[in-house]
């Protein structure tokens, strides 16, 4: 007999993946944006700390590079010592002769993660114990040498037999898992929340309805796993009792729950928010006091491709998520390690990606609706604009939601505590309310530096080396927004490309003079007249953009030009 009855379906994220560490070369010249301020060679310089003069943050074509640190080899024995605990705790220490299964993983890099298993054959009777001792020492010899570290899915193949499993390995096709990490680690066990989790979630898969006497059900559910943590809620599908007449139920106790626990656990050892959905089976046998319940297949959904807009940041993110874990699981989360390791542009990424992938662009709208206007477009702009909103956030506020947001992407947006959620509130709408004042001498001081550094590394790189070291001092990096006029332009990154000039020290100069002209109105001045002005100086010093300049060869067309600019000028602000 066969009943079936529909639980509903489970609703799971859409996760794109993150980043990881660059590099880039500082170049030892004056940043000076110098439209009302003129600042020395040392105070353009900087005094960033060590870790932020050696990666602001900026790589060549937009695409954030990241160190690929490689396993030892230490390591990936670990991988391989644990990938044979979890077939045995799945399958090894209750099979039965004649019983198989195919468990599923995801190489990268030596790591090694838990994609899907399946019982494909049950078995009959009881042969001879295996023990774990021998079970192990077959595979966990040679299996970190067999696995290598080159990208590929890789199936597992258990057969019992009357005394012992036997083993078979082999390649299959798919795509390289987007939960998969990518470093090898010596992970530790399963933490105390962790397993709290799935005792919680095992109590609510074992249905209160019990298993038939000398009978066998079967149920499907879909479970949410976030950075290193189980969701408790479990979306239940298909309860089917099988076999047994259902008149009398076998009784059940909290012992039950353990072989699902160790099968779920393994899961936990990947990235980001994904979706895995299980198959269980419960059972009684005559002559048994209890029934027995086996998780008998179990699977991490794969996504769907990200959104067109998040595609360009999904795989920095991915990579982002995976340092956050690993730095988590070395218990960094309550200090602020991290402020050094990671630049201001990879944060951004991460933030950016973090909010989208896990939907919570919505409870931010009331207190930044700038913010979430900007970031709801996604991809690599935004996490650009973004870095810019960073800039302007004090220190100390920076570190809080750098650790804020660790602990969600550890541990998942349901974790924060009343506290929290109303620090990370707070410092958004501090973020909000920044991007409508004028910036301070600090912010415009760190983006005259991050502007000078980008351009010549990735906007016009061919200049830098048409210049030389020597001769780059002796130019500068013009705003066509001036960064005194940020406030006016609050969706704009006001240090993206298409607003960097490259002028040489004379030119600059005088395109000062014509922007220092408007005097005491500069404060009145809206968006629209900034533009305006803006263009003006494009008309009249266009020529000199982005080339090289020699200042005795044109000093009668710079004089003519900025004369036409300055009465250009008097003309658009007497209207």
């Amino acid at each position: 007999m066969t009943r079936s009855v529909s639980r509903g379906e489970a609703s799971w994220h859409r996760v794109p993946p993150v980043l990881g560490l660059l590099w880039v070369f500082a170049l030892a010249a004056c940043a000076s944006d110098g439209a009302f301020e003129q600042e020395s060679f040392e105070a353009a310089t900087g005094d960033d700390t060590p870790a932020e003069r050696a990666g602001l943050g900026f790589t060549r074509e937009g695409a954030l590079e990241r160190a690929s640190p490689v396993g030892s080899e230490r390591a990936r024995q670990a991988e391989a010592a644990r990938v044979v605990r979890e077939l045995w705790e799945v399958a090894g220490a209750r099979g039965a002769p004649g019983e198989a299964w195919t468990f599923d993983y995801q190489v990268h890099g030596g790591a090694l993660t838990l994609l899907s298993f399946r019982r494909t054959a049950t078995g009959q009777g009881a042969g001879a114990t295996v023990e774990w001792s021998g079970f192990s020492r077959e595979l966990t010899r040679s299996l970190s040498t067999l696995v290598g570290v080159k990208p590929r899915r890789l199936r597992f193949t258990l057969e019992r037999g009357l005394e012992r499993w036997r083993f078979d390995l082999e390649t299959v096709r798919g795509p390289v898992a987007v939960h998969a990490r990518t470093v090898p680690e010596s992970l530790p066990g399963a933490s105390g929340p962790l397993v709290s989790d799935a005792l919680t979630v095992a109590r609510q898969l074992l249905p209160a309805s019990r298993v038939p006497w000398e009978g066998r059900v079967h149920e499907r559910a879909r479970l949410q796993f976030e950075g290193l943590r189980l969701h408790p809620e479990v979306a239940l599908g298909v309860f089917e009792v099988q076999e047994g007449s259902g008149r009398r139920t076998a009784p059940g106790s909290a012992d039950l729950r353990m072989p699902v626990v160790q099968a779920l656990l393994p899961f936990a050892n990947a990235v980001g928010s994904r979706t895995v959905e299980v198959e269980l089976e419960g059972r009684h046998v005559r002559g048994e006091a209890e029934p027995r319940w086996r998780v008998v297949a179990a699977a991490t959904l794969e996504p769907s491709a990200p959104a067109e807009e998040m595609r360009d940041i999904a795989r920095e993110y991915r990579a982002m998520q995976e340092d956050i874990l690993r730095h988590w699981r070395e218990e960094v989360r309550d200090r602020a390690r991290l402020a050094g390791v990671w630049s201001f542009e990879q944060l951004a990424y991460w933030y950016v990606g973090g909010f989208i992938a896990k939907g919570a662009l919505g409870a931010m709208e009331a207190v930044a609706p700038t913010v979430v206007a900007v970031l709801g477009r996604g991809g690599a702009k935004a996490a650009q604009w973004f870095r810019t909103v960073l800039i302007r956030t004090p220190p100390a506020e920076r570190e809080a939601l750098q650790r804020i947001w660790m602990k969600v992407e550890a541990e998942g947006l349901v974790a924060l505590e009343a506290g929290e959620q109303a620090e990370l509130r707070h410092i958004l709408a501090r973020a909000e309310k920044a991007l409508h004042e004028p910036l301070d001498r600090q912010a415009k001081k760190r983006l005259r530096q991050w502007a000078r550094r980008e351009y010549f590394e990735t906007v016009n790189p061919r200049l830098a080396r048409e210049l030389g070291p020597l001769r780059m001092e002796e130019y500068e990096i013009h705003h066509r927004i001036p960064l005194e006029y940020a406030r006016l332009f609050p969706r704009m990154d006001i240090n993206q490309g298409t607003n960097l000039v490259a002028l040489e020290r004379t030119v600059h100069r005088s395109i000062n003079r014509v922007w220092e002209s408007v005097g005491q109105q500069a404060q009145r001045l809206d968006n629209r007249q900034v533009e305006a002005l803006s263009r003006v100086i494009d008309q009249q010093y266009g020529s000199w953009f982005h080339r090289i300049h020699v200042p005795a060869e044109s000093a009668s067309a710079l004089a003519t030009a900025e004369q036409n600019a300055l009465r250009a000028v008097k003309g658009l602000l007497e209207r």
